[in-house]
C-alpha cells in the first residue's frame, strides 16, 4: 500500500503540494500540553497580556523555539528540510532556502556566493537597497545598467536586452548579473535571452523577484525567472504570495552556485533565532499557490479588466497596461500591478494616495509623481476593487483640475558617477553636511525613497545637482526621504583628503 502512494504522490506532484509538514507539526506541538522552560520568555502566552488578549492564544503558543520535532533552519533535517524542498518542487527549483529576514537577506547571500571583493556585478541602477548593501557587504565592483525610463507614467521599467548585450560585452569578466524580474511597477525583461547572454560568458544571472511570488501561479503563458533559466531568485513570498511580513524564499537552480555556499551566507546574515509563525506561513502560502494560484488568478483577471475600463472611462486616468510596456520597451507586464497614470486629472500621485488614505480608507501600495499603484492578489475581491474604481471616480469629480501636472524631477534619467566603489565610502572617513553643499562630493550615505526602496545615490557616487533637486522634489511633495544622516536636509559624505 505504501508503495502505491508513494507512485501517486511522484506522479502527480500536487499530491505532495497538499502537504504542510511545517505547518502542522507546529500546530501539533502546540496543541500539547507542555511545560516550557525554554525561550521565549513568554512561555506560550502564559500569562493573559495586550499581545494574547489581541493575537489570541494560539498564535502565543505556536511562537516557540527551535527544538527535535520542529528542526531547526540553519541545519535542516526534518519538517523544515521537508517544507523546503516542496517549496522547490512548486517553483521548479533545485533548492528552496526559508528566509525570516525578508527578501533582503536573500539578495545580499545571492550577491555575496557569486562575488568576493573587487568582482563584477552588472546590476540595474534601479535596484533595491538591499542590492546596494549587499555590494557593500560582497566587496563587489557595480557596473550600473540604466533601465529603460518611461517619461509618460514617470517610471522606470526593466532593463532592455540591448543594455544588457553591451554590459557583458565591455564586462565579459564579471561573475554575476542581477537582475530585477518583475520590476516594482510590473515589468518585466526578456529574461531567457537575457539569461542566454550571460550564461554565453559564464555569467551567473540572479534575481530579485521580490514582486514576483506569484508569477509562476498566474498561467502558463507567464514566464518565471526559475523557468527563465536564473541560477538563483529571491521572491518575497509575503508580498504576493499570502505569507507574513518578512517571509520570503531563496530559489537555486542548476551547478552554478553551490548550495552549500548558500546555506553557509544565510546562516551568517539570519537570525538564529527564526521564527516559527513565519516559516510555517511559507508552508502554507506554497501550498495555496501551488494548488489554487492558477484558479485564483483565472477569476480574478477579467474583474480587474473591467475595472480598468471602468478607471478610463470618460476620465482622466490612464492605467499602464501589457500592450503599452511591449509596445514602447519590449517588455511584458504583470496585470496585477494596477498602476494609474493620475496626473491627467491634475494631481500628483503623492496627492491621489493622500486622498485615498483620508477620505474613503483605501491603502495604495505606494506613490510617485505622476501614479498610484495598488497591488492586486487572490485575496482581492470584487467588492474590494469597486471600492478602489468608485474612490478613484469620486476623487477626480470632487478634487480633479484641469492642468495636467508635469515636472522635470518626477524621474531620475541618469547613472551618477562611481568615484570609489560602495565598501570604500562606506569604510572611509565621513562627515555629515548639508545637502545642498554636498554637490560634488563623495555620499557615504544613501538617500531612498521608500516604498519602493530605490536610492537617488548611494555611498561611492558622486553627488549631482540633479540628485540634489530629487532630494528637495521628494522632500516637498512626499514630505520624507530616508537617510543615515541625524539632521534632516544633510547627508553623510566621504572627508575630502582623509
Amino acid at each position: 500500500m505504501n508503495n502505491v502512494k508513494e507512485l501517486v504522490a511522484n506522479s502527480n506532484p500536487l499530491v505532495n503540494q497538499d502537504k504542510m509538514p511545517l505547518f502542522d507539526a507546529l500546530v501539533n506541538y502546540a496543541q500539547q500540553d507542555v511545560v516550557p522552560f525554554d525561550v521565549p520568555g513568554h512561555k506560550m502566552g502564559a500569562k493573559m497580556d495586550p499581545l494574547k488578549m489581541i493575537l489570541g492564544e494560539m498564535t502565543m503558543r505556536m511562537d516557540v523555539n527551535s527544538m527535535k520535532e520542529l528542526d531547526l533552519l540553519s541545519h535542516p533535517q526534518s519538517v523544515i528540510k521537508e517544507a523546503q524542498e516542496l517549496a522547490a518542487e512548486a517553483f521548479g527549483a533545485d533548492y528552496a532556502y526559508f528566509l525570516v529576514n525578508g527578501t533582503t537577506v536573500g539578495i545580499q547571500a545571492m550577491i555575496m556566493s557569486t562575488c568576493k571583493p573587487g568582482d563584477k556585478l552588472l546590476v540595474p541602477r534601479n535596484g533595491h537597497k538591499s542590492v546596494m548593501d549587499g555590494i557593500i557587504l560582497s566587496g563587489a565592483k557595480p557596473v550600473f545598467i540604466q533601465p529603460e525610463v518611461d517619461y509618460h507614467f514617470g517610471i522606470s521599467h526593466g532593463v532592455s536586452v540591448q543594455h544588457v548585450k553591451q554590459a557583458v560585452a565591455e564586462n565579459p569578466e564579471a561573475k554575476a548579473m542581477l537582475v530585477t524580474y518583475p520590476t516594482y511597477f510590473g515589468s518585466m525583461s526578456d529574461l531567457q535571452e537575457i539569461c542566454r547572454v550571460a550564461h554565453e560568458k559564464g555569467i551567473a544571472v540572479i534575481v530579485d523577484s521580490a514582486h514576483g511570488a506569484h508569477i509562476r501561479f498566474m498561467h502558463k503563458n507567464m514566464i518565471d525567472p526559475i523557468s527563465a533559466g536564473a541560477d538563483a531568485v529571491t521572491v518575497s513570498m509575503h508580498k504576493t504570495g499570502g505569507s507574513l511580513t518578512q517571509s520570503s524564499l531563496l530559489l537555486l537552480k542548476n551547478n552554478r552556485i553551490a548550495p552549500e555556499k548558500i546555506q553557509k551566507l544565510l546562516n551568517m546574515l539570519q537570525t538564529t533565532s527564526a521564527n516559527y509563525l513565519l516559516m510555517s506561513s511559507l508552508d502554507v502560502a506554497r501550498r495555496e499557490l501551488a494548488l489554487f494560484g492558477e484558479g485564483h488568478y483565472h477569476k480574478l483577471k477579467p474583474i480587474v479588466e473591467k475595472a480598468v475600463r471602468t478607471i478610463e472611462a470618460g476620465s482622466g486616468y490612464e492605467v499602464l497596461k501589457s500592450y503599452y510596456v511591449e509596445d514602447h520597451f519590449k517588455q511584458s507586464h504583470d496585470w496585477t500591478k494596477l498602476v494609474i497614470r493620475v496626473n491627467g486629472i491634475g494631481l500628483t500621485g503623492f496627492e491621489v494616495y493622500s486622498l485615498l488614505k483620508e477620505k474613503y480608507g483605501i491603502q495604495m501600495e505606494l506613490a510617485e509623481g505622476y501614479v498610484v499603484m495598488a497591488v492586486i492578489t487572490t485575496s482581492d475581491t470584487n467588492e474590494s476593487i469597486e471600492r478602489l474604481v468608485f474612490a478613484l471616480k469620486e476623487i477626480e469629480k470632487s478634487f480633479g483640475r484641469h492642468a495636467t501636472v508635469m515636472s522635470t524631477h518626477v524621474i531620475a534619467d541618469q547613472v551618477n558617477e562611481l568615484i570609489v566603489s560602495p565598501r570604500e565610502a562606506f569604510y572611509a572617513e565621513q562627515e555629515s553636511i548639508s545637502i545642498d553643499d554636498a554637490i560634488g562630493r563623495i555620499s557615504a550615505d544613501t538617500l531612498m525613497i521608500y516604498p519602493p526602496g530605490i536610492p537617488l545615490v548611494i555611498p561611492g557616487e558622486l553627488i549631482s545637482q540633479d540628485v540634489v533637486q530629487q532630494y528637495h522634489f521628494y522632500r516637498q511633495t512626499l514630505g520624507e526621504v530616508l537617510t543615515e544622516a541625524k539632521e534632516a536636509n544633510h547627508i553623510t559624505v566621504v572627508k575630502e583628503n582623509a
